[in-house]
């Protein structure tokens, strides 16, 4: 399959799920037990998490957790330009122009994190993810080595096959609202 009916797919996949977002998840906070366990599992002392925004799967709980949990440097994402930075997590943030929190303070050259929190439109079983298009988290995996990622989507977001472009970096795991699932 060309790269344009790859891109063409992964849009109209894109404008499905979004549409379907629209529709109220009644997810609540339950991807954060999840990623608690999984944390605590993985043994995790370095974290890189997304600071849900909107329609996303909620990280508030997760991240509240991990500020709290001393054994854990929590680093979030800051946009600056076309690429991410990365900021230890705090409770001052301010808000992007775009309508997302971001983190208050000096970024950090985060080299190596134990497990990276992605937020994704779609994943598949397969260990293949769908952003909003923007590259932000494939350009951050290329940088960062992280031992573990893991996609967090709502329940009907989770798929046996996605499509998939050779730039799309890959995750190991996704969390949906009722199971984790190891790929």
């Amino acid at each position: 399959m060309s790269q344009d009916a790859v891109n063409k797919k992964k849009e109209v996949l894109r404008q499905s799920i979004l549409a379907g977002r629209e529709r109220s998840h009644q997810c609540g906070h339950s991807h954060s037990q999840l990623l608690i366990d999984f944390t605590w599992e993985l043994r995790a002392k370095k974290v890189a998490c997304y600071i849900s925004f909107g329609d996303e799967p909620s990280t508030n709980v997760y991240l509240k957790h991990c500020q709290l949990d001393e054994r854990i440097e929590l680093y979030v994402p800051r946009v600056i330009g076309e690429n991410l930075e990365w900021v230890l997590f705090t409770s001052e943030q301010v808000t992007h122009p775009l309508g997302m929190s971001e983190p208050v303070g000096n970024a950090t050259e985060l080299q190596e994190v134990d497990l990276m929190v992605v937020p994704a439109l779609a994943a598949d079983s397969t260990g293949n993810r769908l952003g909003r298009g923007k590259g932000f988290y494939d350009r951050a995996l290329e940088q960062i080595r992280a031992k573990k990622v893991i996609a967090l989507v709502h329940d009907d977001e989770f798929f046996e096959a996605i499509p998939v472009a050779a730039h799309d970096a890959p995750i190991d795991a996704v969390c949906t609202c009722s199971e984790l699932t190891q790929i």
